[in-house]
């Protein structure tokens, strides 16, 4: 009993998986989820944790809030493929900023667009087109000579930052952003808070986005982790399900990929406060959509889940 789950377990579809009793909704659906038993690292520190989940490296010096070293996965996406997709809106945004999620020694072009903020508000074009295009014609004037008088490359960092803004303001991107648009019973079945942050990540990625970072805070429980699940499971348990759910029945499963984790696990054993501490030797992962094969588990734990017993996975696999 020290180690069971202290909210109870759930029955999947699947033979041999059970969730956690506050996520019914994500068993019901277990067939669109692939469930990862050996994930794990070795950092059980909160900001070292991140970092490596975050960029596929370990920094101990984020611990003490040393920062970042590494550049963030959605970072990499942004310079492979450039800081705008084809639609005119960023390949690379976030709902909330964590740790981890930046470009590191990449460059400020390949940062996340932060939804939050004055980000939104500088997507309203004010003035005309044609005024606009005055402008644009203006500019080239002067980075010609900039571009003479500077050549430590700060110019073509400008450029891809001007470059993201025009593509952004000249397009429908402020209505992909707007979740309003959705029909009402889709709202209702995301909910609000977290659902509301998968549901843009759904609009986000449907119009061309290649990355979305969603952060959902609260689960360092060391105590009372039985109420503490049952705050938090079912708002995930909603959320994640609406999004599987959604992204299944516009097809769109085949081309996003969700993933599911934190900076590590938790502790096998429930302490003595009726929590459970930091545990990077088995952490959480769960996957859905990507094309990839779902309503299986992957890999197996020890019996107390402490460790992997079948080949580790990491955050770089």
């Amino acid at each position: 009993v020290e180690y069971r789950s202290t909210t109870g377990s759930v029955k999947t579809k699947l033979p041999s998986v059970e969730l956690g009793g506050t996520f019914e909704k994500m068993a019901a659906q277990a067939d669109k989820f692939a469930f990862v038993r050996s994930f794990a690292h070795r950092n059980s520190g909160h900001g070292g944790g991140t970092h490596w989940v975050m960029t596929g490296y370990n920094f101990v010096a984020a611990d003490n809030g040393g920062g970042q070293s590494k550049p963030g996965m959605g970072s990499i996406l942004a310079r492979h493929r450039g800081a705008s997709a084809p639609s005119g809106l960023p390949t690379y945004i976030r709902t909330g900023g964590i740790l981890g999620d930046g470009p590191a020694w990449l460059g400020k072009p390949y940062a996340p667009f932060d939804v939050a903020g004055k980000a939104r508000e500088n997507m309203v074009l004010r003035g005309s087109l044609d005024n606009l295009d005055d402008r644009k014609s203006l500019l080239k004037n002067f980075d010609t000579v900039d571009r003479e008088l500077d050549r430590s490359g700060l110019m073509s960092g400008l450029d891809s930052f001007e470059q993201q803004a025009l593509d952004l303001v000249t397009s429908k991107a402020k209505e992909v952003f707007d979740i309003k648009h959705e029909e009402k019973k889709t709202l209702e079945r995301y909910g609000k808070g977290l659902g509301e942050q998968l549901l843009l990540a759904r609009r986000l990625c449907e119009a061309g986005v290649g990355f979305v970072t969603v952060n959902f805070g609260g689960w360092d429980m060391h105590g009372q982790i039985a109420n503490a699940m049952k705050r938090n499971g079912p708002i995930v348990d909603n959320a994640v399900s609406a999004f599987a759910e959604d992204c299944a029945q516009r097809g769109l499963d085949q081309n996003i990929l969700l993933v599911i984790s934190g900076e590590f696990g938790r502790t096998p054993r429930i302490n003595g406060n009726a929590g459970r501490d930091h545990w990077a030797p088995l952490s959480t992962l769960a996957l859905s959509g990507g094309g990839l094969k779902m309503g299986q588990a992957v890999g197996e734990s020890t019996e107390k889940a402490e460790v992997p017993k079948s080949k580790p996975i990491g955050p770089q696999d």
